[in-house]
């Protein structure tokens, strides 16, 4: 497969992610709670790494992923992503860091639920995607802005469709409008929504239901649910990495970070937009 040849990389040692075990259950924290948790490379490698080490652990039967803060996870970190001067830059950024985390999440022959203790937008909503339960605190919201800072949401794209239906990701990814928790459960991206104080212990008792099935069994289902999905995703990235490169990509970071809107080639009047 194309990603393969990015598997082999070192991975960081890293705050950006907690990792601790509690009996059966892994924990991972994303841990940048002042950019409300936004993935920058040392975040995607921490991540990774935290999944390799619950996978290589006998003793882990379920993964809880949740974030530190207010936030779930914001998505990519665009002020790095803006940093990024070369082509190749920013290939690896998408390829060498992001998508093995991508990848070890769906392929972890263990179940891995989202606890979304609030927003999840971006790059952040795309992993809620890809999790096998998803958990939401009642004040959790949920937005793919991918396209107002001239970027596409390539697992949304692709996996989305097929969580959610492509009416309601066309309608998430041409908008950026945020969804409610409950209007995410009603779409079906959000399995439980609960008050946030009941938020962990409501991961906690979907990680001990999943127990209850054979490790050979979880490892099947997911196999099975997930055919063909690493090769729509690297493709997929392939095609956010060249609308990354555009004259339009580079303005929507650069606008980010400036924060400002940002001017398309083919602007939209303030008076048009009222």
């Amino acid at each position: 497969m194309l990603i393969n040849k990015w598997f082999s990389k070192p991975v960081m040692n890293s705050e950006a992610v907690l990792y601790f075990r509690k009996g059966f259950i892994s924990y991972i924290t994303l841990n940048r709670p002042r950019v409300l948790n936004a993935l920058n490379r040392e975040a995607w490698s921490g991540l990774y790494e935290c999944l390799c080490r619950a996978e290589r652990d006998d003793g882990v039967r379920a993964v809880i992923i949740t974030g530190s803060g207010r936030a779930f996870c914001s998505g990519d970190d665009l002020k790095e992503v803006a940093s990024l001067r070369t082509p190749g830059e920013v290939r690896e950024f998408f390829m060498k860091y992001a998508l093995p985390a991508v990848a070890k999440i769906i392929e972890i022959p263990k179940p891995v639920i989202a606890a979304v203790n609030g927003l999840a937008y971006g790059g952040g909503c795309e992993i809620v995607m890809i999790c096998d339960i998803v958990v939401a605190s009642d004040d959790a919201s949920f937005a793919l802005p991918e396209a107002r800072v001239g970027a596409i949401p390539p697992i949304a794209s692709t996996i989305g469709v097929h969580v959610i239906g492509k009416l309601n990701v066309s309608m998430m990814a041409l908008t950026g409008m945020p969804l409610t928790a409950e209007e995410a459960y009603r779409i079906g991206l959000v399995n439980l929504v609960v008050p946030p104080e009941k938020l962990m212990e409501t991961a906690e008792e979907a990680a001990k239901n999943t127990a209850m099935a054979s490790p050979s069994s979880v490892k099947a289902v997911k196999k099975l649910l997930n055919r063909g999905v690493l090769e729509e995703v690297s493709k997929a990235l392939e095609k956010l990495i060249a609308v990354s490169q555009s004259e339009e990509g580079k303005e929507g970071c650069r606008a980010f970070v400036e924060k400002r809107l940002p001017a398309w080639t083919k602007p939209v009047s303030k008076l048009e937009l009222e």
